[in-house]
């Protein structure tokens, strides 16, 4: 081992620590070494070290995945930091990498290999497809294994692609190279099965090759049926049918619970079938036999959890063939549908002992896998599934036998609920599956079947459940149907019924089983966000009466847990917290000292090891709505805030909490905000600014968007306070480190729109001019788009301070002038113009118009030769971006926000409204930053006495007509014309 790969051997072997310290220590080494050119060269050989600790180049593969994930992307909105050379080493080790390492590490490369091919292939790395088949062996199946993995890992992300010349040109140059030598391994893999049928190792090791030749074929077949496949289509559908109908007790898995490549290889064929049937009806001959084989097998295959992917696979082919009405005489006879409902749907809606087991030995899985789906697929949900497809096709037909089933469940648990109670478990699965026809997550059933009356069904045969907690004691699945039952159907409901329902799903929050309290916790939250008729249907007052108790349940589970993992393990509970704080909104304001207290103690214990991302950002978004309508009910609350939560923040910036310090830093923004009454920054923030300001913060990306926020705060509360103790120069520096890097620029600017809006002109004045040079030098020598449209809107908004006295005109043009005179009108005519139109955002798109108005319009603009004449191009591209009504993207969104999180500068803080909804997705939620919507961003308008732009073009331009000259606007193109003409006399 070289002394390089001893040094990251070290290193990564202590990122393994139980020492947090250690491991920080560790981690911000290798950040550092990661910088260093030919890094990657010595990763990658200590992952393919067989002399290394297992754990070691486990840690090597995650890092070096990580690293590509980091590093490869290239844009025009990313520096590329990574070597031409490091690329084509890693390019030419990758793949005989794959080969060598175990699975385990194949799953880590692999990941690293997709991500690459995303960027480079084929155009940057031709040679992948002709290295992979030159590799392919004949006895070497341990080889081909690695190699059909890589390959794998290659083309699956073409399953979610949108057709495009691209993509076809891209699957074709694979198809071209690689399916000869594909057909080949795949016809020797069967004659091997076959001739190893005895031989359990040699099965396992051919199998695995046959499950990845599977998914091939799948991912080669994906968006279009390739002529090579529809020529050979006869002999890859008869090896097919072959295994799936395979039986073989050396090749089934041992485990009972985990799919063995047998069971793969079915759900796979499964899919493929499933894939032909939909896509490609009209060629698949073999369909019909294909039916009859899959049903047999879905009515004989055993109970066990490894069939599970075989068995939701297989009813996913049935429910496509369903739908399909030239399929519909297969299944349209009530022979037919009885038997389906009797030997495939019933029993596969039996809960099976294992699930049983997990409800009540690890109950937060079971919620989990059941709300969000485990990878081989649920039975229930694919019966469920096949159900809708019979519905589509012959729905009374489907009700009515499926309604004989529920009512016999129902009728043997009234004779007795003791023995019977799994009767009724099946009969309430099958109620859902059978009344709802269409549903998405964030509300529930949105249609349903006409023939199934769940308002009746909730008052027969739910409610019962719910009304004491304490019932249901052998059985409290029933109360967990209960509760689903009500979360599934909340768009459905009646409000009496709901109202009925949310007390008694706020006593169970104190169930003693967590199924059953984590399901009220979601009913419950889900209820909060429901509206009708675009309002809320459960407001302040409704919820003031519960949410004491609610609270007391909840937080009364959590100080139950014994280590900081048990704790933030349940997030559906704090998402519940956070909600109700949302939907009591300034009725909060009498719990919010107990509450505060709550949440401060679980935030200091949870810190000492953050373990699930989730609970963490609902923890401090419940922290954010609860500071957030305290202090709007009662100001003087932010005192209690901040001396309970201060000494916290102050333990987590200290110990380096990574995770948590992003969050900690829009609090204290949002905090900060609560004191803009006064004027002045308190002398806490007073102190705490130069630590924020050090550059060792800033190195940190997910700290970056939080700092920006919280500076922005710093700046409108005390602008002027700042301004005229000299801390602009520093906050500056911030934004020249900023604007120095493409994936940062905009924050720059949004720091500068800032101090722009809310610093005297005379103190903005003095900056000016190194602030342009600045921008002017980054124009030069990597320009993007993103950067010259912030740009633009950032000129805009320094034109339009003191628009009365043209203020802000002068100002901009002396600075500029100081650099160069006469330079702008090189800059305006060469860069800005083309970019005016791609403003985008509300205010920003507003802000461009006026600001750019208002600088044709300006005295010094007009008596200028070299700008008069520009005054037509800039007139005719306001009108332009002013016609354009197709541009809806936010400025956040064109900022990627989504990706990175940016506070992006905003028309107005956030709403009450729109947190009514707050889902994490919507806050471009991501482990190393998420925003928080509690939050909101600073208003920042520089022209608030405008709101329609195109009547404040007109109003800035009526006065000055004489000036411009009626010959300027009767040049321009038609539409403009038109609309510039329009825009004055409507003024």
């Amino acid at each position: 081992m070289s002394a390089s790969q001893e040094t990251l051997a070290s290193s990564l072997q202590q990122t393994l620590s139980a020492n947090a310290q250690e491991r920080k220590q560790a981690e911000h080494f290798l950040a550092s070494i990661e910088q260093t050119p030919h890094f990657v060269v010595p990763l990658l050989q200590l992952v393919s070290n067989q002399s290394t600790d297992a754990n070691v180049r486990f840690a090597a593969a995650l890092f070096f995945k990580n690293f590509v994930k980091r590093r490869w992307p290239q844009d025009e909105n990313t520096e590329d930091t990574l070597l031409a050379d490091d690329r084509q080493a890693v390019k030419r080790e990758i793949v005989s990498l794959m080969i060598t390492v175990p699975k385990n590490l194949q799953l880590q490369i692999g990941e690293a290999v997709s991500i690459i091919a995303e960027n480079d292939f084929p155009m940057e790395w031709p040679e992948l497809i002709s290295d992979l088949v030159s590799k392919l062996s004949a006895t070497d199946y341990h080889v081909n294994n690695g190699i059909l993995q890589t390959a794998h890992t290659v083309f699956k992300g073409w399953r979610s692609e949108f057709r495009s010349d691209q993509l076809y040109t891209k699957i074709n140059y694979v198809l071209n190279q690689f399916t000869e030598a594909y057909m080949q391994v795949f016809i020797t893999t069967d004659k091997l099965i076959d001739e190893h049928a005895g031989n359990r190792a040699a099965l396992q090791i051919l199998l695995h090759s046959l499950m990845l030749l599977c998914q091939i074929y799948y991912d080669l077949n994906c968006q279009d049926l390739p002529p090579f496949f529809e020529d050979h289509m006869a002999e890859f559908m008869q090896t097919f049918h072959k295994y799936l109908v395979y039986m073989n007790p050396n090749a089934e898995s041992n485990d009972d619970d985990v799919a063995g490549d047998l069971e793969e290889v079915k759900a796979s064929i499964c899919e493929i079938i499933e894939l032909y049937a939909k896509r490609y009806e009209e060629d698949f001959k073999q369909l019909p036999q294909f039916v009859q084989t899959v049903w047999d097998m879905l009515t004989t295959v055993g109970a066990s959890h490894k069939y599970d992917g075989v068995v939701s696979k297989g009813m996913a082919f049935l429910r496509t063939v369903v739908r399909n009405p030239r399929q519909r005489e297969l299944f349209s006879s009530s022979e037919s549908l009885t038997l389906i409902c009797e030997r495939i749907i019933i029993p596969n809606t039996v809960l099976p002992e294992s699930d049983e087991e997990l409800f009540e030995d690890d109950p937060i899985q079971f919620v989990r896998r059941d709300i969000e789906g485990s990878e081989a697929g649920s039975r229930r949900e694919a019966a469920a599934d096949l159900v809708r497809g019979l519905l589509e096709q012959f729905s009374a037909e489907t009700t009515q036998v499926m309604s004989a089933y529920i009512q016999k469940g129902l009728e043997q648990y009234a004779a007795n609920p003791a023995a019977h109670w799994r009767g009724k478990d099946v009969a309430l699965f099958m109620v859902s599956s059978v009344a709802v026809v269409a549903s998405v997550g964030s509300l529930g059933a949105t249609q349903v079947n006409e023939l199934v009356n769940v308002s009746d069904f909730f008052s027969s045969q739910i409610v019962q459940h719910l009304q004491d907690v304490g019932s249901d004691q052998q059985a409290p699945i029933l109360k967990a149907d209960a509760i689903k039952y009500v979360n599934t159907f909340r768009s459905q409901l009646p409000r009496n019924l709901l109202a009925q329902a949310l007390p008694l799903l706020g006593n169970h929050l104190g169930h003693p089983n967590p199924v059953v309290s984590t399901y009220a916790a979601i009913a419950i939250e889900r209820l909060l966000v429901l509206k009708k008729d675009g309002a809320l249907l459960f407001g302040p007052a409704d919820v003031q009466p519960l949410a004491e108790g609610m609270l007391g349940h909840i937080f009364s589970i959590l100080d139950s847990a014994d280590s900081p993992q048990k704790l933030a393990e349940n997030d559906y509970l704090m998402k519940t917290v956070m909600r109700i704080f949302l939907a009591s909104r300034t009725n909060i304001l009498p719990l919010a000292p107990a509450a505060l207290g709550k949440l401060a103690a679980i935030l200091g214990e949870v810190s000492k090891n953050p373990s699930n991302p989730k609970f963490s950002h609902f923890l401090f978004e419940a922290v954010g709505s609860l500071a957030r309508f305290s202090c709007a009910a009662d100001s003087s609350a932010i005192g209690q805030f901040e001396a309970t939560l201060f000494p916290i923040f102050q333990m987590i910036l200290q110990e380096d909490v990574a995770e948590f310090m992003p969050y900690v830093f829009q609090i204290l923004a949002q905090l900060l905000s609560v004191h803009q009454a006064s004027g002045r920054l308190p002398e806490a923030y007073v102190s705490l600014l130069p630590p924020l300001l050090q550059p060792t913060l800033w190195s940190a990306q997910g700290n970056i968007p939080a700092l920006v926020r919280l500076l922005q705060s710093y700046l409108q509360i005390g602008g002027g306070q700042l301004a005229s103790e000299g801390q602009l120069q520093p906050i500056l520096g911030v934004f020249q480190r900023l604007i120095a890097s493409k994936a940062n620029d905009h924050h720059g600017f949004n720091l500068l729109l800032a101090i722009s809006q809310f610093t005297p002109a005379e103190s903005l004045k003095q900056y000016l001019k190194a602030i342009l040079t600045l921008c002017l030098n980054r124009l030069q020598s990597s320009r993007t788009a993103k950067f010259t449209r912030n740009f633009a809107h950032y000129v805009a908004s320094v034109l339009c301070i003191g628009a009365q006295s043209e203020a802000g005109v002068n100002l901009f043009m002396d600075a500029m002038d100081s650099i160069q005179p006469n330079l702008f009108a090189t800059v305006l005519q060469n860069i800005m113009l083309e970019t005016i139109p791609s403003v985008v955002g509300r205010v920003e798109r507003k802000t461009t118009v006026v600001g750019f108005a208002l600088l044709v319009a300006s005295r010094r603009f007009q008596s200028s030769a070299g700008y008069k004449s520009l005054t037509g191009p800039v007139l005719q591209q306001l009108a332009a971006m002013l016609m354009d009504t197709t541009v809806k993207e936010t400025k956040t969104l064109a900022d990627r926000s989504i990706v990175d999180g940016s506070s992006a500068a905003a028309s107005a803080a956030v709403a009450d409204e729109d947190l009514d909804s707050l889902e994490i997705e919507d806050t471009g939620y991501q482990a190393s930053f998420a925003r928080l919507a509690t939050l909101g961003d600073i208003k920042i308008d520089p022209c608030p006495q405008i709101s329609d732009p195109a009547l404040g073009l007109g109003q800035i331009l009526k006065p000055v007509q004489a000036q411009i000259g009626d010959d300027v606007v009767q040049r321009l193109p038609v539409e403009a014309r038109q609309f510039i003409s329009q825009a004055i006399a409507q003024a």
